[in-house]
């Protein structure tokens, strides 16, 4: 016989573990292609009066052809107009912010970067990428400081912060040249 206390408990585990497990959709998007959030990570918490979730360890968010991973990430939400329905964050809307903290990664289809932190803004559907920097898109390889992605755009900036940006660029897919790896090595 489970007391009512421990029937609570899990209960309230029970929520949390669905609330990793689907996200609904967003107004902004992490991808082009939008559609539901799929969240999974080690660990959540669910913060109802500051339409906050928290999921911490092995952070993995899909959306579509989107993925976004981290150590961290922090979602935080609008309030749903019409009032709270019923459900996991009933009361939430949209997600407004995305922040994320270590290891952070981002990947298309058309590119991956990776970053110290990272955040994702609803409002301007942008994901912005800090510290070392990398990007690739085929062969291509980018690094700076700052990075940042209008999603229905799929337009980049990459900013060098006090360093500046360094880029290597492949045309049509051919190898580099011997000559400019060993100069590299130098």
């Amino acid at each position: 016989m489970i007391s009512m206390k421990a029937s609570s408990i899990l209960r309230a585990a029970g929520l949390m573990a669905g609330l990793c497990a689907v996200v609904p959709p967003a107004m902004g998007q992490l991808s082009s292609e939008g559609g539901p959030i799929r969240v999974n990570a080690d660990n959540s918490s669910v913060y109802e009066r500051e339409q906050r979730v928290v999921v911490i360890g092995n952070v993995d968010i899909i959306q579509g052809d989107a993925r976004l991973r981290a150590d961290k990430v922090t979602l935080n939400y609008a309030s749903r107009q019409g009032g709270p329905q019923a459900g996991i964050g009933g009361g939430f809307g949209e997600i407004e912010k995305m922040l994320a903290d270590g290891n952070v990664y981002y990947i298309t289809p058309d590119l991956k970067a990776t970053g110290n932190s990272g955040s994702y803004d609803a409002a301007s559907e942008t994901i912005t990428l800090t510290g070392e920097v990398v990007l690739v898109r085929g062969e291509d390889v980018a690094r700076g400081e700052r990075l940042v992605i209008n999603v229905p755009e799929g337009r980049s900036t990459l900013r060098g912060g006090e360093g500046r940006v360094q880029m290597l660029i492949i045309p049509n897919g051919e190898a580099e040249p011997e000559s400019a790896a060993a100069g590299r090595e130098e």
